[in-house]
């Protein structure tokens, strides 16, 4: 097969839109391609937040399956710019030695929408008993995983797609910060809300809002709140909620530097994911306080 060389971004990629639009940038330049292999270049690369692992991993998953594309990278490279990424068992690596363990990552791994027991396992087990987490009580750890099952829920049942989620976290030990981050290949927010709320969604920005705000596309279910109360917990204990869907980036605070927060918490991205990704992020120096 025939070897194209694409560079996966500049500088550094953070959990923010800038960041995203990096990687959309990456998914563009791949998607010109079919049925060769690309040699991904960390030339211009500073960093990479681990978590974000979830939505490349998710990218060249589409890439792979659309264009018959396999992706290589240079080990030596990876070690020297980006080591993270067999940290976190994005990539995987034979060896056994210090360098290569997890360290502060929460490992990247992706699960089918019929594969509920196996992603409850990788939350009690990998996210909330990560070394990094405090010691959450059993009342808020089942309260915890009950919201984020229901985020699977909402990919199991309206994503229409067959595709796996991707999953991935990282600790940021200077912060002291941890964030996750999931994310689908599936129609986004906008589709199915519209579909019910006509009236009232316009864009993707909308139809997060909404789905935010701790409103349901199961009219005859109570659902809808697992966002709503990742939300509350979060921000509550000075932690944030970050969403990507369609053509519009969600945040519920500055979850880095020089982002300016807009009105609502809403900006508008320059190219559409087709998909959803859905960032939280835990403060350590509240919730061990």
């Amino acid at each position: 097969m025939q070897t194209q060389e694409v560079y996966l971004g500049q500088d550094g990629i953070y959990t923010n839109s800038v960041g995203v639009k990096q990687l959309l940038d990456f998914y563009e330049d791949c998607k010109k391609f079919t049925d060769c292999i690309i040699h991904i270049r960390l030339d211009n690369l500073l960093w990479l937040d681990g978590n974000l692992c979830a939505l490349l991993g998710a990218l060249m998953f589409r890439l792979t399956h659309d264009n018959n594309l396999k992706f290589g990278m240079d080990a030596a490279e990876v070690t020297k710019k980006c080591s993270v990424l067999f940290h976190n068992d994005f990539l995987k690596i034979e060896q056994d030695i210090d360098l290569y363990k997890k360290k502060s990552s929460i490992p990247f791994k992706g699960f089918y929408p019929k594969q509920k027991d196996e992603f409850t396992d990788y939350l009690d087990n990998e996210l909330l008993s990560h070394k990094a987490m405090p010691k959450f009580s059993p009342e808020i750890k089942e309260k915890l995983i009950d919201d984020l099952i229901e985020i699977y829920g909402n990919i199991d049942k309206h994503a229409e797609t067959e595709s796996p989620f991707f999953v991935c976290g990282q600790h940021f030990p200077k912060q002291e910060i941890i964030r996750f981050t999931i994310c689908d290949l599936g129609v986004g927010f906008y589709k199915k809300i519209k579909q019910i709320k006509p009236d009232i969604i316009a864009n993707s920005g909308d139809a997060i809002l909404w789905a935010v705000d701790g409103n349901s596309t199961k009219p005859d279910a109570p659902g809808g709140k697992g966002l709503k109360n990742l939300h509350e917990y979060l921000s509550g204990n000075k932690g944030g909620i970050q969403i990507f869907s369609g053509d519009a980036n969600w945040c519920s605070k500055e979850m880095a530097q020089n982002i300016t927060m807009k009105p609502q918490g809403i900006s508008q991205l320059k190219k559409i994911f087709a998909g959803s990704s859905i960032s939280l992020e835990f403060n350590k120096k509240v919730l061990l306080s």
